[in-house]
């Protein structure tokens, strides 16, 4: 008797293991054991994929769950039941009929708490914790079940996709179970707070999962720190004004900036150079111009197939705005790339008092995550754009305003050209954000 009962709790058990665990093992995770050589893991891979053959899978355990559901109830009414009866009966305190309606009522209460807590409950919560392993355990047993049931199977699938079709829904449409950006970024975020990725690798791939929210216009250099220089210039102009600014490229134009045609590159005005050759318009390479407004990730598409480095970008009207280099592109995912030549101040520093001081350049979006502050990130891109707007006049050293929810008070501490360079603010809770995390965030 009590074998019988075991027997049913194991089963259902076994086939709950087996449908929590096969739904959610990972693909890519199965897909590594089958390539290793794991047979299981090759015999589970294909039910995974496949649609089809996974409602399949989960119909049979669907199958072996109500079925050892319905036999372990059937057996302690009709055998459990009918043997506890009499000796209710025998104790005097009720009759036969009342003996065996407590004893149908008592058995089925014990077998239920039985069966819902090691025939369902336990075996969910292994499954969870270990999917790909329990469903590599029970994918032999379910494929006997498969075989088994096969019959019932197509019976119950058939006749629930006969309702669907009179309701007139397509259960061959929806979409595939693949994971959103968003949801891509929650996992990292899961991995790095469990252990399995740093905070280098974890904000390595969030910048990668955020490159398709950027534009040309928040990634490039704007025209006011463009170096560019008009065609009619000499060779050694231009090869002077490269190496004053570290530059490899210079962008060549014809009249104004609004009208570039291309760039010389360093390599090209040496060999004139050393030919003695001052006019540099045999070298003018074309150069690709893109809207200020194109999505990142068709600027990083459109360069790599041009085989270009930078490109011009341009607003509605027409006019230069900036350039974009590949540089910038690969800093917004591995953050500032600095070599020899290069003397930029700090993203961030913070002084004696308590401030904060912030490059202006940066993106709002970048001060608002990391400083969980709530700036509003639709009236400019960077930084010193949101205080220049704010401001309401040219801006000046000492000059402060109030914005987000809660509120902060943002002061102007550099000014370079009517452009807003430095920003230093207070956080509303007080706390001053480390350094290195900072960097280690933005790398």
């Amino acid at each position: 008797m009590t074998v019988a009962v075991i027997l049913m709790i194991a089963a259902n058990a076994l086939y709950v293991a087996a449908e929590f665990a096969t739904v959610s093992a990972r693909k890519s995770r199965l897909n590594q054991m089958a390539v290793s050589g794991n047979r299981w893991a090759k015999m589970l891979l294909p039910v995974v994929e496949d649609k089809d053959a996974l409602d399949h899978y989960v119909a049979a355990c669907q199958v072996g769950i109500t079925l050892s559901s319905l036999v372990l109830g059937a057996y302690g009414q009709n055998v459990i039941a009918v043997a506890l009866a009499p000796l209710l009966a025998e104790w005097g305190f009720f009759g036969d009929v009342v003996a065996f309606s407590v004893a149908t009522t008592l058995v089925l209460i014990v077998l239920t708490t039985l069966q819902v807590m090691l025939g369902e409950l336990l075996p969910k919560s292994i499954a969870l914790q270990n999917p790909e392993r329990l469903a590599l355990l029970t994918v032999v047993p379910l494929r006997w079940s498969q075989l088994l049931f096969r019959p019932l199977i197509w019976l119950l699938n058939g006749s629930g996709n006969l309702i669907l079709k009179v309701f007139n829904i397509d259960f061959h449409e929806g979409e595939e179970s693949v994971h959103s950006p968003e949801e891509i970024e929650l996992l990292v975020s899961e991995s790095h707070e469990g252990g399995v990725l740093d905070v280098q690798e974890q904000q390595l791939l969030r910048n990668a999962l955020h490159l398709r929210q950027l534009i040309a216009r928040q990634v490039m250099i704007p025209r006011t720190r463009l170096i560019a220089a008009p065609i009619s210039r000499r060779v050694d102009d231009l090869l002077r004004l490269a190496t004053d600014h570290g530059k490899t490229r210079i962008p060549v134009y014809e009249t104004n900036i609004d009208n570039i045609i291309g760039f010389v590159h360093i390599k090209d005005l040496f060999r004139l150079h050393l030919a003695g050759e001052q006019d540099p318009q045999a070298v003018v390479r074309p150069v690709e111009q893109i809207p200020e407004t194109l999505p990142i990730l068709q600027v990083w598409d459109r360069l790599n197939r041009k085989h270009q480095y930078l490109a011009i970008v341009f607003d509605e009207y027409g006019g230069t705005v900036g350039v974009i280099t590949f540089e910038d592109l690969i800093e917004e995912i591995f953050g500032e790339v600095q070599d020899e030549f290069d003397v930029e101040a700090p993203l961030m520093t913070a002084d004696d008092t308590g401030r904060i001081h912030l490059r202006g350049e940066l993106l709002v979006a970048d001060v608002n995550d990391y400083l969980d502050l709530k700036l509003p990130e639709d009236r400019a891109d960077t930084l010193g754009g949101l205080v220049f707007n704010a401001v309401g006049h040219l801006p000046e050293p000492g000059d402060e305003v109030t914005l987000g929810t809660p509120e902060v008070k943002l002061r102007v501490e550099t000014v370079e050209h009517h452009q807003v360079t430095e920003v230093s603010l207070l956080r509303p809770d007080g706390d001053l954000p480390h350094v290195e995390e900072w960097e280690a965030r933005r790398a």
